[in-house]
């Protein structure tokens, strides 16, 4: 009960309540709004701003830099454990400010796409349909709050891995800040670290979730559609007239489809592809680092850091799938629909309708290769490569041996 005063948007409503499909992103866009990316508030001018700053000088901009900056100063300090526990964040923060400066430039998207499903709830009249809408507002927000879950367990295990460890585990340069002179900078180095990581995270859910979050609401809309077009025809009182302007009607549906897809389109192409170019490496590197050099803690952080890596691509890519077949179940339901008895200008239109429902629904990466299931395996695949040349080429048991001279010099 505490939860659904909370957030009521993870509870279905009932199929008495108006339809909205813009509560499936509700917690994204204040997440987004928190990230301080959005226009800031009249009232709140200054401290939005200030906190804009704040969590993007430290999160998006300066993270990068830091664990850059932090091989350099102190790589000869690091085992080979916390190097690569390192490393495989670094590539992520480095691939998760792309995606947030994406959005950032781009957030205009989402409004609009949210003013487009408005015009799709006027077209629902039946409770039944309010229903599948409801169902897929609330199974939005429920994976938003997965991702957030399994983003922030990982930010915080590693903080008190730090703690327990006595030493911070991505060591990221700070100016004038030396952890190993004393306790108090020990805390604020960690301190410093979790907050710029708790704020990477945020972005990353964000930045990962909100194509899941927009295309389960659109799959709900076009199962919908795929029964109004079904039923076309399938009224003996209609006039020929009256039927062809359902038919016209059902067309204008599909454009407000095809618009919506086209508004998220350039967003959804920079993200992903700027994650499939990285994720096989980062997996391969953490994969390294579970197998070979982590301690408990420290395989314990990871296994969640692989489980949010996998999580950046790997649900949307599914649902691209099944977005694919939808399309296909849209032809279909359009061809099981009552057109023979139509009149000739009835079904010339219909056909011509058909041959565009044939076309699927596909979102690209850069143009460079279609997202779906198929990619995601691939670039997945690489971190076993990865993993595999580490193997051959004994890299493991140099940087252990390293490792052991250090300690005994």
């Amino acid at each position: 009960m505490v939860l659904r005063k909370i957030f009521p948007a993870m509870y279905t409503l009932s199929e008495e309540a108006p339809a909205c499909s813009r509560n499936g992103t509700l917690y994204l866009m204040r997440c987004i709004f928190v990230m301080g990316v959005r226009k800031p508030p009249a009232r709140f001018f200054v401290a939005y701003c200030l906190w804009s700053i704040v969590m993007n000088l430290s999160s998006t901009f300066y993270q990068p830099i830091a664990f850059l900056t932090g091989y350099i100063s102190h790589l000869s300090e690091l085992s080979a454990g916390e190097l690569l526990t390192s490393l495989q964040v670094a590539f992520n923060a480095w691939t998760c400010s792309a995606k947030v400066l994406i959005v950032w430039a781009l957030i205009k998207h989402f409004d609009d796409a949210n003013d487009i499903l408005d015009e799709m709830d006027r077209r629902l009249t039946q409770p039944s349909e309010r229903l599948r809408v409801h169902q897929a507002v609330s199974k939005s927000n429920r994976i938003f709050f997965i991702f957030m879950t399994v983003y922030m367990s990982y930010a915080t295990n590693t903080c008190l891995t730090a703690i327990v460890m006595g030493k911070p585990l991505y060591q990221n340069y700070y100016p004038y800040l030396d952890w190993r002179s004393s306790s108090w900078q020990l805390g604020l180095q960690t301190g410093l670290e979790y907050f710029a990581m708790a704020g990477a995270c945020l972005q990353d859910v964000c930045a990962d979730c909100y194509p899941v979050n927009f295309v389960l609401v659109l799959r709900a809309h076009m199962s919908i559609f795929a029964d109004r077009l079904r039923q076309l025809g399938s009224d003996p009182e209609e006039s020929p007239e009256q039927r062809y302007e359902q038919l016209i009607q059902c067309i204008q549906d599909h454009k407000t489809i095809l618009r919506f897809v086209d508004c998220l389109r350039p967003v959804i192409s920079g993200t992903i592809f700027v994650q499939f170019l990285v994720v096989g490496l980062v997996l391969g590197l953490t994969l390294i680092n579970i197998v070979l050099f982590a301690n408990l803690g420290s395989a314990i952080a990871a296994l969640f850091f692989m489980t949010a890596v996998l999580l950046e691509t790997t649900p949307f890519c599914i649902l691209c799938n099944y977005l694919t077949d939808d399309c296909y179940n849209l032809a279909d339901a359009l061809f099981e629909s009552n057109w023979i008895d139509g009149e000739q200008r009835y079904k010339k239109t219909l056909m011509y309708f058909l041959q565009k429902l044939q076309q699927p629904i596909k979102f690209m990466a850069m143009n460079a290769f279609p997202i779906s299931v198929g990619t995601n395996i691939v670039v997945t695949k690489f971190s076993f490569s990865v993993f595999t040349l580490v193997k051959q080429m004994n890299i493991a048991e140099k940087l252990a041996k390293v490792e052991g001279e250090a300690d005994f010099n």
